[in-house]
């Protein structure tokens, strides 16, 4: 699976010096795609939805709600990728803000608090049992204080993937080429603890429970980006 990709990085750092989009990046990078960043702030009219190529919104620190141009910009890019999307021409992929942002967009529904102050650490995901997706049990990371509620399942077109036991939408399609995932399937075990640190710090989340299993960042990523029709998109051009 590879081709072009578009990554929308969200605000702040997942640990000191990085930022949130360039986990993913480079992980998509080393899977194969080719990707271009888009740092926060940015509006990148030239990439907003921009047609055969996948766009992943990263996490990050920024509230959906908080009404400041770069999220309105943010959330302008999130609708055009959608609206190609819907036309079979692009995937797009949310992860943790990025699920977040998909959801106030194509359902009206703003994040809600999770229960117990947040999630951080690592967790063992359940995926559901799909007919049209092979959605497999996940160890994950997870770094959350936000979550997309579970009033976002009766928008029209959107299927839950995987849950938890802490956050209950862990993951979600909307029709065949969006997808969203709460937790975060590009960090790998060093990359989960660093982050997990932080965001403790910045936020005083208890740490999650450490749930037994090795994180294995290219097979779960890879999970998530089929959710997406990112196999899909791939064919296509190769056709």
């Amino acid at each position: 699976m590879s081709g072009q990709a578009v990554v929308w990085a969200g605000s702040g750092t997942a640990w000191p010096s990085v930022g949130w989009g360039e986990p993913v990046a480079d992980l998509l990078v080393r899977m194969g795609w080719q990707v271009d960043v888009v740092p926060w702030g940015d509006p990148a009219a030239e990439h907003q939805g921009r047609l055969d190529v996948l766009h992943v919104f990263s996490g990050g620190l920024e509230p959906v709600g908080s009404g400041t141009a770069a999220m309105a910009d943010r959330l302008d890019a999130v609708r055009a990728g959608i609206g190609a999307a819907e036309g079979g021409r692009a995937c797009v992929l949310g992860i943790c803000l990025g699920a977040q942002m998909i959801a106030a967009v194509s359902g009206g529904v703003l994040p809600e608090p999770v229960p117990g102050g947040g999630e951080v650490g690592t967790a063992t995901l359940h995926g559901l049992d799909l007919p049209d997706l092979h959605v497999p049990d996940l160890h994950v990371a997870t770094a959350h204080v936000q979550q997309v509620p579970e009033a976002y399942l009766r928008t029209p077109g959107v299927q839950l993937t995987w849950t938890g036991n802490v956050t209950r939408v862990q993951g979600f399609t909307l029709g065949a080429r969006v997808a969203g995932v709460q937790f975060h399937p590009e960090l790998d075990a060093a990359e989960a603890a660093r982050a997990g640190q932080a965001f403790t710090d910045l936020v005083g989340v208890p740490s999650a429970d450490l749930a037994e299993g090795e994180l294995d960042p290219a097979r779960s990523l890879g999970a998530v980006l089929a959710t997406a029709g990112a196999h899909r998109l791939a064919a296509s051009l190769a056709a």
